[in-house]
Protein backbone atom coordinates (compact mmCIF):
# COMPACT_ATOMS: atom_id res chain seq x y z
CA UNK A 1 0.00 0.00 0.00
CA UNK A 2 1.11 3.21 -0.97
CA UNK A 3 0.05 6.43 0.81
CA UNK A 4 0.95 10.12 -0.18
CA UNK A 5 2.05 12.41 2.23
CA UNK A 6 -0.49 15.69 1.75
CA UNK A 7 0.83 18.25 3.79
CA UNK A 8 -1.05 21.89 3.72
CA UNK A 9 1.70 23.35 4.65
CA UNK A 10 3.28 25.76 2.20
CA UNK A 11 6.01 27.24 3.69
CA UNK A 12 9.42 25.92 2.05
CA UNK A 13 10.07 22.06 2.49
CA UNK A 14 9.37 19.51 5.28
CA UNK A 15 12.74 18.52 6.46
CA UNK A 16 12.37 14.52 6.27
CA UNK A 17 13.34 11.86 3.89
CA UNK A 18 11.69 11.53 0.48
CA UNK A 19 9.71 8.58 1.92
CA UNK A 20 9.00 6.87 4.42
CA UNK A 21 7.82 3.41 5.59
CA UNK A 22 5.88 1.67 8.23
CA UNK A 23 5.73 -1.79 8.88
CA UNK A 24 3.44 -4.56 11.39
CA UNK A 25 5.81 -5.18 14.00
CA UNK A 26 4.05 -8.68 13.77
CA UNK A 27 5.62 -9.18 10.75
CA UNK A 28 9.29 -7.63 10.89
CA UNK A 29 10.89 -11.39 10.43
CA UNK A 30 9.07 -11.93 7.31
CA UNK A 31 9.58 -8.51 6.36
CA UNK A 32 13.24 -8.34 6.29
CA UNK A 33 13.40 -11.78 4.87
CA UNK A 34 11.19 -10.99 2.08
CA UNK A 35 13.81 -8.50 1.60
CA UNK A 36 16.92 -9.85 2.52
CA UNK A 37 16.68 -13.50 2.03
CA UNK A 38 14.23 -13.91 -0.57
CA UNK A 39 15.37 -11.07 -3.10
CA UNK A 40 16.26 -12.13 -6.42
CA UNK A 41 19.13 -9.75 -7.49
CA UNK A 42 18.79 -10.65 -11.07
CA UNK A 43 15.00 -9.27 -11.50
CA UNK A 44 14.96 -6.50 -8.90
CA UNK A 45 15.08 -2.97 -11.49
CA UNK A 46 16.67 -0.49 -8.96
CA UNK A 47 19.58 -2.71 -7.56
CA UNK A 48 20.09 -0.42 -4.40
CA UNK A 49 16.36 -1.14 -3.14
CA UNK A 50 17.13 -3.08 0.16
CA UNK A 51 19.74 -0.47 1.16
CA UNK A 52 16.89 2.41 0.66
CA UNK A 53 14.04 -0.11 2.29
CA UNK A 54 16.35 -1.22 5.15
CA UNK A 55 17.66 2.35 5.76
CA UNK A 56 13.70 3.75 5.91
CA UNK A 57 13.24 1.14 8.17
CA UNK A 58 16.12 1.78 10.35
CA UNK A 59 14.44 5.44 10.45
CA UNK A 60 10.76 4.00 11.29
CA UNK A 61 11.58 2.51 14.34
CA UNK A 62 13.90 5.79 15.78
CA UNK A 63 10.83 7.55 15.64
CA UNK A 64 7.60 8.39 17.00
CA UNK A 65 5.47 6.18 15.28
CA UNK A 66 7.17 3.13 15.83
CA UNK A 67 5.57 1.86 18.96
CA UNK A 68 5.27 5.74 20.70
CA UNK A 69 4.63 3.93 24.18
CA UNK A 70 8.02 2.67 25.04
CA UNK A 71 10.96 4.46 26.46
CA UNK A 72 13.98 6.56 24.40
CA UNK A 73 16.12 3.66 26.28
CA UNK A 74 13.82 1.20 24.74
CA UNK A 75 13.95 2.51 21.39
CA UNK A 76 17.65 2.59 20.79
CA UNK A 77 17.92 -0.93 22.04
CA UNK A 78 15.21 -2.14 19.15
CA UNK A 79 17.08 -0.11 16.63
CA UNK A 80 20.14 -1.74 17.83
CA UNK A 81 18.50 -5.69 17.82
CA UNK A 82 16.62 -5.14 14.17
CA UNK A 83 20.19 -3.31 12.53
CA UNK A 84 21.90 -6.49 14.35
CA UNK A 85 19.11 -8.35 12.65
CA UNK A 86 19.75 -7.24 8.81
CA UNK A 87 23.14 -7.66 9.05
CA UNK A 88 23.47 -11.44 10.27
CA UNK A 89 20.48 -12.09 7.48
CA UNK A 90 22.86 -10.55 5.08
CA UNK A 91 25.80 -12.60 6.26
CA UNK A 92 23.66 -15.91 5.80
CA UNK A 93 22.78 -14.56 2.35
CA UNK A 94 26.50 -13.64 1.18
CA UNK A 95 27.37 -17.35 2.59
CA UNK A 96 24.59 -19.08 1.03
CA UNK A 97 25.33 -17.51 -2.45
CA UNK A 98 29.29 -17.33 -2.27
CA UNK A 99 29.80 -18.78 -6.38
CA UNK A 100 27.32 -17.34 -7.51
CA UNK A 101 28.66 -13.80 -9.32
CA UNK A 102 25.64 -11.99 -9.92
CA UNK A 103 24.48 -11.75 -6.09
CA UNK A 104 27.75 -11.10 -4.60
CA UNK A 105 27.77 -8.26 -6.61
CA UNK A 106 24.45 -7.25 -5.71
CA UNK A 107 25.19 -7.70 -2.04
CA UNK A 108 28.30 -6.11 -2.17
CA UNK A 109 26.65 -2.94 -2.98
CA UNK A 110 23.72 -3.24 -0.83
CA UNK A 111 26.04 -4.26 2.28
CA UNK A 112 28.17 -1.22 1.20
CA UNK A 113 25.85 1.21 0.95
CA UNK A 114 23.72 0.29 3.54
CA UNK A 115 27.25 0.56 5.88
CA UNK A 116 27.42 4.32 4.21
CA UNK A 117 23.91 5.12 5.16
CA UNK A 118 23.85 3.46 9.18
CA UNK A 119 27.80 5.37 9.28
CA UNK A 120 26.37 8.82 7.85
CA UNK A 121 23.25 9.12 9.95
CA UNK A 122 23.85 11.11 13.12
CA UNK A 123 21.27 9.16 14.87
CA UNK A 124 21.86 5.27 13.95
CA UNK A 125 25.69 5.86 13.81
CA UNK A 126 26.47 6.31 17.58
CA UNK A 127 24.47 3.41 18.17
CA UNK A 128 25.18 0.74 15.92
CA UNK A 129 29.40 0.41 16.05
CA UNK A 130 29.45 -3.43 16.36
CA UNK A 131 26.90 -3.72 13.33
CA UNK A 132 28.99 -1.53 11.11
CA UNK A 133 32.16 -3.72 12.02
CA UNK A 134 29.92 -6.36 10.58
CA UNK A 135 28.72 -5.11 8.00
CA UNK A 136 32.63 -3.66 6.77
CA UNK A 137 33.36 -7.39 7.10
CA UNK A 138 30.88 -8.41 5.26
CA UNK A 139 31.47 -5.93 2.44
CA UNK A 140 34.78 -7.42 1.81
CA UNK A 141 33.90 -10.99 2.22
CA UNK A 142 31.90 -10.52 -0.58
CA UNK A 143 33.96 -8.84 -2.37
CA UNK A 144 36.72 -11.91 -2.21
CA UNK A 145 34.53 -14.13 -2.90
CA UNK A 146 32.95 -12.25 -5.82
CA UNK A 147 36.90 -11.77 -6.92
CA UNK A 148 37.33 -15.89 -6.66
CA UNK A 149 34.50 -16.24 -8.81
CA UNK A 150 35.53 -14.04 -11.45
CA UNK A 151 39.01 -15.38 -11.52
CA UNK A 152 38.03 -19.28 -12.01
CA UNK A 153 35.94 -17.75 -14.81
CA UNK A 154 38.99 -16.35 -16.48
CA UNK A 155 41.06 -19.31 -15.32
CA UNK A 156 39.33 -21.17 -17.87
CA UNK A 157 40.23 -18.21 -21.01
CA UNK A 158 43.88 -17.97 -19.69
CA UNK A 159 45.29 -20.64 -22.18
CA UNK A 160 43.92 -17.65 -24.68
CA UNK A 161 47.67 -15.65 -24.10
CA UNK A 162 49.69 -18.50 -25.13
CA UNK A 163 47.89 -19.38 -28.40
CA UNK A 164 50.18 -20.16 -31.33
CA UNK A 165 48.95 -18.18 -34.45
CA UNK A 166 50.99 -21.06 -36.38
CA UNK A 167 48.60 -23.62 -35.28
CA UNK A 168 45.31 -22.58 -35.57
CA UNK A 169 43.70 -24.72 -33.01
CA UNK A 170 39.83 -24.17 -33.36
CA UNK A 171 39.45 -25.92 -29.85
CA UNK A 172 41.51 -23.81 -27.74
CA UNK A 173 39.98 -20.09 -25.62
CA UNK A 174 40.87 -16.92 -27.71
CA UNK A 175 41.92 -13.90 -26.88
CA UNK A 176 37.50 -12.51 -27.09
CA UNK A 177 36.69 -14.86 -24.28
CA UNK A 178 38.83 -12.89 -22.19
CA UNK A 179 37.53 -9.80 -22.72
CA UNK A 180 34.41 -11.06 -22.85
CA UNK A 181 34.52 -12.61 -19.38
CA UNK A 182 36.14 -8.54 -18.29
CA UNK A 183 33.29 -6.86 -20.34
CA UNK A 184 30.62 -9.00 -18.45
CA UNK A 185 32.20 -8.49 -15.12
CA UNK A 186 32.02 -4.46 -15.77
CA UNK A 187 28.54 -5.15 -17.22
CA UNK A 188 27.62 -6.55 -13.77
CA UNK A 189 29.23 -3.75 -11.28
CA UNK A 190 27.44 -1.38 -13.12
CA UNK A 191 24.48 -2.79 -13.28
CA UNK A 192 24.65 -3.31 -9.35
CA UNK A 193 25.74 0.26 -8.62
CA UNK A 194 28.90 -0.92 -7.36
CA UNK A 195 31.19 2.09 -6.06
CA UNK A 196 33.95 3.14 -8.65
CA UNK A 197 36.28 2.59 -5.92
CA UNK A 198 35.29 -0.75 -5.13
CA UNK A 199 35.69 -2.10 -8.78
CA UNK A 200 39.05 -0.42 -9.92
CA UNK A 201 39.74 -2.62 -6.27
CA UNK A 202 38.59 -5.97 -8.02
CA UNK A 203 39.94 -5.19 -11.41
CA UNK A 204 43.38 -4.24 -10.23
CA UNK A 205 42.59 -7.96 -8.73
CA UNK A 206 41.93 -9.63 -12.27
CA UNK A 207 44.90 -7.67 -13.78
CA UNK A 208 47.12 -9.24 -10.82
CA UNK A 209 45.63 -12.83 -12.01
CA UNK A 210 46.46 -12.55 -15.28
CA UNK A 211 49.89 -11.12 -14.48
CA UNK A 212 50.65 -14.02 -11.98
CA UNK A 213 49.18 -16.40 -13.87
CA UNK A 214 51.23 -15.85 -17.29
CA UNK A 215 54.64 -14.86 -15.55
CA UNK A 216 54.54 -17.71 -13.36
CA UNK A 217 53.50 -20.15 -16.64
CA UNK A 218 57.40 -18.03 -17.99
CA UNK A 219 59.79 -19.06 -15.28
CA UNK A 220 58.14 -22.02 -13.70
CA UNK A 221 58.15 -23.91 -17.09
CA UNK A 222 62.41 -23.54 -18.52
CA UNK A 223 61.87 -26.49 -21.06
CA UNK A 224 58.25 -25.37 -22.58
CA UNK A 225 60.01 -22.62 -25.07
CA UNK A 226 57.82 -19.84 -23.61
CA UNK A 227 61.12 -17.78 -22.99
CA UNK A 228 61.63 -16.80 -26.10
CA UNK A 229 61.28 -13.49 -28.45
CA UNK A 230 59.04 -15.69 -30.52
CA UNK A 231 56.39 -16.27 -27.50
CA UNK A 232 57.34 -12.99 -25.96
CA UNK A 233 56.32 -10.88 -28.94
CA UNK A 234 53.00 -13.06 -29.07
CA UNK A 235 52.42 -12.57 -25.30
CA UNK A 236 52.67 -9.10 -25.33
CA UNK A 237 50.52 -8.40 -28.61
CA UNK A 238 47.43 -10.32 -26.35
CA UNK A 239 48.51 -8.24 -23.23
CA UNK A 240 47.68 -5.17 -25.94
CA UNK A 241 43.92 -6.48 -26.49
CA UNK A 242 43.95 -6.58 -22.18
CA UNK A 243 45.65 -2.86 -21.83
CA UNK A 244 43.14 -1.41 -24.77
CA UNK A 245 40.06 -2.79 -22.93
CA UNK A 246 41.22 -1.20 -19.62
CA UNK A 247 41.56 2.11 -21.36
CA UNK A 248 38.19 2.30 -22.64
CA UNK A 249 36.68 1.71 -19.22
CA UNK A 250 38.99 3.97 -17.65
CA UNK A 251 41.25 1.75 -15.45
CA UNK A 252 44.43 2.20 -17.35
CA UNK A 253 45.96 2.89 -14.24
CA UNK A 254 45.13 -0.47 -12.65
CA UNK A 255 46.31 -2.22 -15.74
CA UNK A 256 49.38 -0.30 -16.05
CA UNK A 257 49.96 -1.09 -12.56
CA UNK A 258 49.16 -4.87 -12.13
CA UNK A 259 50.43 -6.06 -15.66
CA UNK A 260 53.59 -4.28 -15.34
CA UNK A 261 56.17 -7.31 -14.88
CA UNK A 262 54.11 -9.56 -17.53
CA UNK A 263 54.72 -6.66 -19.63
CA UNK A 264 58.47 -5.85 -18.36
CA UNK A 265 59.32 -9.47 -18.81
CA UNK A 266 58.16 -10.03 -22.58
CA UNK A 267 59.49 -6.47 -23.15
CA UNK A 268 62.81 -8.43 -21.89
CA UNK A 269 61.99 -11.19 -24.46
CA UNK A 270 62.11 -9.41 -27.19
CA UNK A 271 64.93 -6.58 -26.91
CA UNK A 272 68.49 -6.69 -27.25
CA UNK A 273 70.63 -8.61 -24.84
CA UNK A 274 73.29 -9.62 -26.48
CA UNK A 275 75.88 -7.72 -25.32
CA UNK A 276 77.21 -5.80 -22.13
CA UNK A 277 76.12 -2.40 -23.71
CA UNK A 278 72.48 -3.57 -23.03
CA UNK A 279 72.78 -4.12 -19.41
CA UNK A 280 72.05 -0.31 -18.40
CA UNK A 281 68.95 -0.60 -20.98
CA UNK A 282 67.54 -4.09 -19.86
CA UNK A 283 67.50 -3.10 -15.42
CA UNK A 284 66.16 0.44 -16.83
CA UNK A 285 63.32 -1.01 -18.79
CA UNK A 286 62.72 -4.03 -16.48
CA UNK A 287 62.75 -2.35 -12.91
CA UNK A 288 59.89 -4.35 -12.10
CA UNK A 289 61.98 -7.60 -12.10
CA UNK A 290 63.87 -8.69 -9.07
CA UNK A 291 66.99 -10.27 -9.42
CA UNK A 292 65.47 -14.18 -9.46
CA UNK A 293 63.01 -13.26 -11.99
CA UNK A 294 65.56 -11.79 -14.32
CA UNK A 295 67.75 -14.60 -14.12
CA UNK A 296 65.26 -17.17 -15.03
CA UNK A 297 64.00 -15.53 -17.64
CA UNK A 298 67.21 -15.01 -19.46
CA UNK A 299 69.05 -18.42 -18.47
CA UNK A 300 65.77 -20.01 -19.53
CA UNK A 301 65.80 -18.15 -22.78
CA UNK A 302 65.55 -20.37 -25.95
CA UNK A 303 67.56 -18.38 -28.80
CA UNK A 304 66.21 -18.29 -32.62
CA UNK A 305 67.96 -20.24 -34.97
CA UNK A 306 69.61 -16.71 -36.70
CA UNK A 307 69.66 -15.34 -33.00
CA UNK A 308 73.08 -14.48 -31.18
CA UNK A 309 73.44 -16.33 -27.50
CA UNK A 310 72.93 -14.44 -24.11
CA UNK A 311 76.70 -13.98 -22.76
CA UNK A 312 76.83 -15.24 -19.58
CA UNK A 313 78.48 -12.16 -18.50
CA UNK A 314 75.74 -9.99 -19.00
CA UNK A 315 73.11 -12.01 -17.47
CA UNK A 316 75.10 -11.73 -14.66
CA UNK A 317 75.90 -7.99 -14.68
CA UNK A 318 71.82 -7.72 -14.87
CA UNK A 319 71.37 -9.90 -12.37
CA UNK A 320 73.82 -7.99 -9.93
CA UNK A 321 71.97 -4.79 -10.83
CA UNK A 322 68.88 -5.99 -9.91
CA UNK A 323 70.30 -7.04 -6.17
CA UNK A 324 71.09 -3.59 -5.18
CA UNK A 325 67.65 -1.88 -6.95
CA UNK A 326 64.98 -3.62 -7.38
CA UNK A 327 65.57 -6.31 -4.44
CA UNK A 328 66.74 -4.11 -2.16
CA UNK A 329 63.38 -2.02 -2.98
CA UNK A 330 61.05 -4.91 -1.84
CA UNK A 331 62.96 -5.46 1.34
CA UNK A 332 62.27 -1.89 2.34
CA UNK A 333 58.70 -2.43 1.12
CA UNK A 334 58.73 -5.08 3.68
CA UNK A 335 58.54 -7.93 0.79
CA UNK A 336 60.09 -11.01 -0.12
CA UNK A 337 62.44 -11.64 -3.11
CA UNK A 338 60.98 -14.43 -4.63
CA UNK A 339 60.87 -15.77 -8.21
CA UNK A 340 57.10 -16.48 -8.49
CA UNK A 341 54.52 -13.71 -8.20
CA UNK A 342 52.23 -13.90 -5.48
CA UNK A 343 48.87 -15.89 -6.02
CA UNK A 344 47.04 -12.93 -3.90
CA UNK A 345 47.79 -9.45 -4.37
CA UNK A 346 48.89 -8.00 -1.65
CA UNK A 347 46.87 -4.73 -0.91
CA UNK A 348 45.01 -3.61 1.96
CA UNK A 349 40.82 -3.69 1.24
CA UNK A 350 39.70 -0.18 1.30
CA UNK A 351 35.90 0.80 2.17
CA UNK A 352 35.25 3.53 0.11
CA UNK A 353 34.97 6.82 1.77
CA UNK A 354 32.80 8.41 -1.09
CA UNK A 355 30.91 8.51 -4.46
CA UNK A 356 27.59 6.13 -2.98
CA UNK A 357 24.56 6.71 -4.06
CA UNK A 358 23.19 8.78 -1.77
CA UNK A 359 25.01 11.75 -3.20
CA UNK A 360 22.93 11.48 -6.38
CA UNK A 361 19.66 9.72 -5.85
CA UNK A 362 17.18 12.39 -5.36
CA UNK A 363 13.42 11.72 -4.53
CA UNK A 364 12.14 8.18 -4.51
CA UNK A 365 14.12 6.37 -6.71
CA UNK A 366 12.55 4.37 -9.53
CA UNK A 367 11.74 0.63 -9.19
CA UNK A 368 11.71 1.08 -5.52
CA UNK A 369 8.02 1.01 -5.44
CA UNK A 370 8.01 -1.79 -7.86
CA UNK A 371 10.12 -3.73 -5.60
CA UNK A 372 7.76 -3.20 -2.35
CA UNK A 373 4.95 -3.84 -4.46
CA UNK A 374 4.50 -7.62 -3.19
CA UNK A 375 5.27 -6.66 0.18
CA UNK A 376 2.87 -3.93 0.40
CA UNK A 377 0.27 -6.44 -1.17
CA UNK A 378 0.42 -9.10 1.99
CA UNK A 379 0.15 -6.38 4.14
CA UNK A 380 3.69 -6.29 5.46
CA UNK A 381 4.54 -2.66 5.48
CA UNK A 382 3.58 0.50 3.20
CA UNK A 383 5.81 2.83 1.66
CA UNK A 384 4.80 6.88 2.30
CA UNK A 385 6.23 9.20 -0.36
CA UNK A 386 6.82 12.96 1.03
CA UNK A 387 5.90 15.53 -1.51
CA UNK A 388 7.11 18.11 0.23
CA UNK A 389 10.89 16.42 0.99
CA UNK A 390 13.76 18.06 -0.26
CA UNK A 391 13.88 14.97 -1.77
CA UNK A 392 18.05 14.21 -0.42
CA UNK A 393 18.39 11.09 0.86
CA UNK A 394 21.35 12.43 3.66
CA UNK A 395 19.17 14.93 5.37
CA UNK A 396 19.81 12.91 8.69
CA UNK A 397 23.40 12.46 7.96
CA UNK A 398 26.10 14.04 10.19
CA UNK A 399 26.30 17.94 9.65
CA UNK A 400 23.95 17.86 7.15
CA UNK A 401 22.53 21.06 7.44
CA UNK A 402 19.54 21.96 4.78
CA UNK A 403 17.90 25.00 6.17
CA UNK A 404 21.86 26.93 6.26
CA UNK A 405 22.18 25.01 2.92
CA UNK A 406 18.98 26.93 1.11
CA UNK A 407 19.81 30.53 2.89
CA UNK A 408 23.37 30.21 1.80
CA UNK A 409 22.21 29.58 -2.05
CA UNK A 410 19.21 32.65 -1.44
CA UNK A 411 22.19 34.51 -0.44
CA UNK A 412 24.34 33.93 -3.25
CA UNK A 413 21.40 34.53 -5.70
CA UNK A 414 21.03 38.24 -3.64
CA UNK A 415 24.90 39.02 -4.45
CA UNK A 416 25.05 38.87 -8.39
CA UNK A 417 27.82 41.61 -8.52
CA UNK A 418 30.52 40.12 -6.00
CA UNK A 419 34.18 39.72 -7.39
CA UNK A 420 34.09 36.81 -9.38
CA UNK A 421 36.90 34.02 -8.63
CA UNK A 422 39.49 32.88 -11.32
CA UNK A 423 38.25 30.01 -13.47
CA UNK A 424 41.02 27.61 -14.07
CA UNK A 425 40.16 24.22 -16.74
CA UNK A 426 41.13 21.20 -16.36
CA UNK A 427 40.95 18.92 -19.09
CA UNK A 428 40.15 14.95 -18.23
CA UNK A 429 41.00 13.06 -21.22
CA UNK A 430 37.81 10.17 -20.87
CA UNK A 431 37.41 8.94 -24.39
CA UNK A 432 34.37 6.56 -24.01
CA UNK A 433 35.36 5.41 -20.70
CA UNK A 434 33.73 5.59 -16.96
CA UNK A 435 36.23 7.73 -15.74
CA UNK A 436 37.35 5.25 -13.17
CA UNK A 437 40.76 6.43 -13.60
CA UNK A 438 39.79 9.62 -12.17
CA UNK A 439 38.71 8.23 -9.50
CA UNK A 440 41.99 6.00 -8.95
CA UNK A 441 44.00 8.75 -9.74
CA UNK A 442 42.54 11.38 -6.75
Amino acid sequence: MILEDRSQDTHGPDLILPASIEFRESSEDAFLSAIINYTNSSTVHFKLSPTYVLYMTCRYVLSSQYRPDITPTERTHKVIAIVNKMVNMMEGVIQKQKNIAGALAFWMANASELLNFIKQDRDLSRITVDAQDVLAHLVQMAFKYLVHCLQSELNNYMPAFLDDPEENNPQRPKIDDVLHTLTGAMSLLRRCRVNAALTIQLFSQLFHFINMWLFNRLVTAPDSGLCSHYWGAIVRQQLGHIEAWAEKQGLELAADCHLSRIVQATTLLTMDKYSHADVPNINSTCFKLNSLQLQALLQNYHCAPDEPLIPTELIENVVTVAENTADELARSDGREVQLEEDPDLQLPFLLPEDGYSCDVVRNVPSGLQEFLDPLCQRGFCRLIPHTRSPGTWTIYFEGADYESHLSHENAELAQPLRKEPEIITVTLKKQNGMGLSIVAAK
